[in-house]
């Protein structure tokens, strides 16, 4: 199996982070980072800026490497669906541009409900995915963080 390359956007305004929610296959909802997968000849960077104009219809400008995470299908609850696949996931810190167009993405997941601005400091309250990264969230955004590569994040 290949390993996919994706992106993730972390967005903040006024102390709340932007995500995307989702209602599941099993009919429960979660919340994500904007985001998905790295096209053949795109940077990373030009990946996001795509991925957050398709999703939310913001144009956004990529800016710091927050984090590079993964996700090991075989190693989660999800591993009777999910054996075969592994994702490297990069998080950007990411500023608006232009937010004309909110809400307004040209090519949304089917999942894709909704987009909310959830306060971070309350994230773990929320279906958030995956929820090992929450704590790095909050400690990247204030300049705190310690490292790059998170680990499997599933």
């Amino acid at each position: 199996m290949e390993i996919r390359s994706s992106v993730q956007a972390v967005i903040v305004k006024r102390e709340k982070i932007l995500t995307v929610k989702k209602v599941t296959y099993d009919n429960k909802t979660m919340y994500i980072l904007p985001g998905g997968g790295q096209e053949h000849g795109e940077t990373l960077k030009e990946a996001v800026v795509r991925e957050c104009k398709e999703e939310t219809g913001l144009l956004v400008e990529a800016k710091e490497l927050l984090y590079v995470s993964e996700y090991i299908g075989k190693n989660h609850e999800h591993a009777e669906w999910d054996s075969h696949i592994h994702v490297v996931v990069h998080l950007f810190l990411c500023s608006i541009i232009d937010e004309s167009a909110f809400n307004k993405g040209i090519e949304t997941d089917p999942e894709q409900v909704a987009l909310e601005w959830l306060p971070l400091e309350k994230l773990s309250t929320y279906e958030f995915y995956p929820y090992k990264i929450i704590p790095h969230l909050t400690n990247g955004i204030s300049n705190k963080k310690t490292q790059v590569y998170v680990g499997d994040m599933g």
